[in-house]
C-alpha cells in the first residue's frame, strides 16, 4: 500500500512540477487536517459563485486577449511600422522654411582702402533686416538611403514573426496548463474511486464480521485502508486546485481567488491507435517553412546581409538636388521695407575620400554578423529538427501505451470484480481485494499518464510546425486544426 501511495504521489508531482514553478508563492499544504480545511473553505466559497465552464479553445482565446507579453510585442510591431515610415521619409524630398529678423545695433562694416591708401571701415546694411526662404532638397543617389528602406521593411517582418512566436508560446503554455489541470482532475477521480471502493469493501467486511463470517482483523484492515485513502483524496484535490490556479494565471486573471473554473473537456484520445502523424520528412519541410523562430532568424540573416551593402555605400557618393527661393529686405524704418525675391538651384555631390578606415571596419563587422546569423539559423534548425524527431517518437510511444493500457484496465476491472465476489462468497481474502483494487488504480493512472503525454506531445508538434498561427497585417491569429 505504501509503495502505491508513493507511486501515485510521484505521478501527480511529476506532471505538476513545471506548473508549480510559476506559483512559488503558493505553498501546498501537505497535512491531511490543513488540506481538508482548505478544501472545505474552497467548497463553501464556490457555492456563492457561478462556475465558469471553459473549453480549451475558449481558454486559448482568453489568454491571447489578456496576455500582457503579447500586447507589448504588438507595440513593438507598431514601432517597427513607424520605423518603415521613417526610412521612407529619407528617400522623399525635404522642404524647409526659414525666416529671420535681424536688428543691427551696430551695422556691419567692411574695410576699403581710401585714396591715401589708408584702410577705413565702411558701414553697410540697414538697422532692420528681414529674410524668408524655402529650400527644397531631393536625394537623387544614395545607396544607404534606398537600401535602408528595404532593410526597415525586413525589420518589420521580423517583428511580425516575433509576434507569431510569442503567440505560439502563449498557446502552447495554455494547452499544457489545461492538460495538467485535466490530469490532476482525473487523478483526483481515481483517488475518489479508490476511496469509494475502500468504503464499500469496509461496509461489506464489517457486515460479514458482525455476522461472524469474517475475523475482526479483516474489518480493522478494511477500515485502515479507508482512512489511509482519505488524505490522498485531499492531496489530489489540492493538486487539482493548484493546477487550476496556474491555468488562471496563464489566462490573465489578476485575482485567481475570485474565479472558479470548470473544465469542459477531457484528455483526448488518439483518433487511431495506429500511427497517423506526418512522416518525418514532411514534418521537417513544414517546420522549415512555417516555424516563426526559423523565419525570424532567416529574416535577421537577410538584414545583416543588407547591412553589408549599407556600410559599403559609404564608398559611394551622395548626389542631391537642391533649390532655394528667398525673399529679403533691409531698411532703417519698417515702413520702408521692400522685399526682393531671389532663387537658385543646383546639384550637390558629396564623396568621402578618407575616414581613417572606419568604413572598411564597419563592412568587416557587418560581414561577421552576417556569417554568425547564418550559423545560428543552421544551428537552431538542426536543434528543432532533433526536437521534432523526439516529439514524433513521444507521440508514437504514448499511443502504444494507451493501446496497452486499454487491455490492462479491462483485465484489472475483471480481477477486482472476481476478488470482491469470491470474498463475499467466503473463498477469497481481504488481501486479494486490496491487490486487485490497487492494480486497477495503477492501470488507470498509467493510462492517464499516457494520455497526458500524448496531448502534450501533440501540442509540442503543433507549436514546432507553426502552421496554426496565421499572421495578419495587425496581429497573429490562432486557428485550431
Amino acid at each position: 500500500m505504501e509503495l502505491l501511495v508513493r507511486h501515485k504521489q510521484g505521478i501527480v508531482n511529476a506532471y505538476l512540477d513545471d506548473t508549480k514553478r510559476i506559483m512559488k508563492q503558493k505553498r501546498l499544504f501537505r497535512t491531511g487536517i490543513v488540506a481538508a480545511i482548505i478544501v472545505a473553505l474552497c467548497g463553501r466559497y464556490s457555492l456563492a459563485q457561478t462556475p465558469q465552464f471553459l473549453s480549451l479553445e475558449e481558454a486559448i482565446n482568453l489568454a491571447l486577449e489578456n496576455n500582457r507579453d503579447l500586447k507589448m510585442t504588438q507595440l513593438q510591431l507598431d514601432n517597427a511600422d513607424a520605423q518603415v515610415d521613417e526610412a521612407l521619409g529619407n528617400a522623399y524630398p525635404t522642404l524647409d522654411l526659414n525666416a529671420r529678423y535681424t536688428r543691427n545695433i551696430k551695422r556691419p562694416v567692411f574695410f576699403f582702402p581710401d585714396e591715401d591708401d589708408i584702410v577705413r571701415p565702411i558701414e553697410i546694411g540697414s538697422k532692420n533686416a528681414v529674410s524668408a526662404d524655402l529650400t527644397l532638397q531631393q536625394v537623387i543617389f544614395n545607396s544607404a538611403v534606398f537600401t535602408g528602406v528595404g532593410t526597415s521593411k525586413v525589420y518589420a517582418q521580423i517583428s511580425r514573426q516575433q509576434l507569431r512566436a510569442q503567440t505560439a508560446d502563449v498557446v502552447l503554455n495554455v494547452k499544457k496548463g489545461y492538460y495538467t489541470a485535466l490530469l490532476a482532475r482525473e487523478v483526483l477521480r481515481v483517488n475518489e474511486a479508490l476511496l469509494t471502493n475502500a468504503e464499500a469493501n469496509y461496509k461489506d467486511t464489517k457486515a460479514l464480521f458482525e455476522a461472524g463470517l469474517r475475523a475482526e482483523f479483516d474489518a480493522i484492515r478494511a477500515e485502515v485502508a479507508v482512512e489511509n485513502q482519505r488524505p490522498l483524496v485531499v492531496e489530489a484535490q489540492n493538486n487539482y486546485e493548484a493546477a487550476l490556479d496556474v491555468l488562471k494565471l496563464l489566462l490573465g486573471y489578476d485575482n485567481i481567488t475570485q474565479v472558479q473554473l470548470e473544465l469542459r473537456e477531457s484528455l483526448a484520445r488518439p483518433e487511431s491507435l495506429a500511427s497517423t502523424d506526418p512522416e518525418l520528412d514532411v514534418a521537417v519541410s513544414v517546420m522549415l517553412e512555417n516555424n516563426p523562430q526559423l523565419e525570424a532568424l532567416g529574416l535577421s540573416t537577410a538584414v545583416n546581409e543588407e547591412l553589408i551593402s549599407i556600410n559599403r555605400s559609404e564608398y559611394l557618393p551622395t548626389v542631391a538636388l537642391f533649390g532655394t527661393y528667398k525673399y529679403e529686405a533691409q531698411a532703417d524704418n519698417f515702413r520702408d521695407l521692400a522685399f526682393q525675391p531671389t532663387a537658385f538651384a543646383g546639384l550637390n555631390l558629396t564623396l568621402n575620400l578618407y575616414n581613417g578606415g572606419k568604413t572598411a571596419a564597419k563592412v568587416g563587422q557587418s560581414q561577421i554578423a552576417y556569417d554568425q546569423s547564418r550559423y545560428q539559423t543552421a544551428q537552431v534548425a538542426a536543434a528543432l529538427k532533433t526536437q521534432l524527431e523526439s516529439t514524433l517518437r513521444q507521440i508514437d510511444y504514448a499511443r502504444k501505451r494507451i493501446s496497452a493500457s486499454d487491455r490492462t484496465i479491462e483485465q484489472a476491472e475483471r480481477a477486482y470484480k472476481i476478488a470482491t465476489t469470491t470474498y463475499k462468497a467466503g473463498t477469497g481474502t481481504q488481501l486479494q481485494i486490496n491487490d486487485a483494487d490497487l492494480a486497477l488504480a495503477q492501470a488507470r493512472l498509467n493510462q492517464l499518464s499516457a494520455l497526458y503525454d500524448y496531448n502534450v506531445a501533440k501540442a509540442d508538434l503543433e507549436s514546432l510546425l507553426g502552421n496554426h498561427i496565421i499572421l495578419n497585417n495587425d496581429n497573429a491569429e490562432y486557428r485550431s486544426r
